[in-house]
């Protein structure tokens, strides 16, 4: 009987394995519905920041109207080019960056996904192993008892 040890042991061994792949699934799972929340989020800042920006190229062009100036030409247009170009390039910075994080977390998510098969390919051995172990057990039995 001692033959149905390793067997045991090897399920035991498959189970636990097995429990561990489906939390790195869960895990990859989890990534990347962060990777879509943080892409999400920063479009939301960005369209918050537009709106930030209109307010701030508004209130330039009544402060050069107030002071006598036209605000469509001269110094006053240049000022509110160079605004609308930075408020450009942070938008652009900032969608990068997110991609860049986006991909992080994608990555991750693929990472978690290979230790899942990872360990159900250690959950499969280990069962082997314990199946090979007491078929060893159970020829070496007999073989001793065929011997005495």
């Amino acid at each position: 009987m001692s033959f149905l040890f390793p067997i045991a042991q090897g399920r035991q061994e498959q189970v636990a394995y097995n429990y561990n792949a489906d939390i790195n699934e869960r895990n990859a799972k989890v990534a990347e519905q962060e990777a879509e929340q943080l892409v999400f989020q920063e479009e939301q800042s960005i369209v918050q920041f537009r709106e930030d920006i209109s307010d701030l190229q508004d209130a330039t062009a009544m402060a050069y109207r107030y002071n006598g100036w036209i605000a469509e030409e001269g110094t006053p247009l240049k000022v509110a080019l160079a605004n609308a170009q930075e408020a450009d390039e942070e938008i652009a910075t900032r969608r990068y960056n997110a991609a860049v994080g986006r991909a992080e977390l994608t990555e991750g998510a693929t990472q978690e996904r290979l230790q899942g098969n990872l360990n159900r390919m250690y959950g499969k051995a280990a069962r082997r192993a314990g199946q090979y172990a007491a078929v060893s057990s159970l020829l070496s039995s007999a073989a001793r008892v065929g011997t005495a």
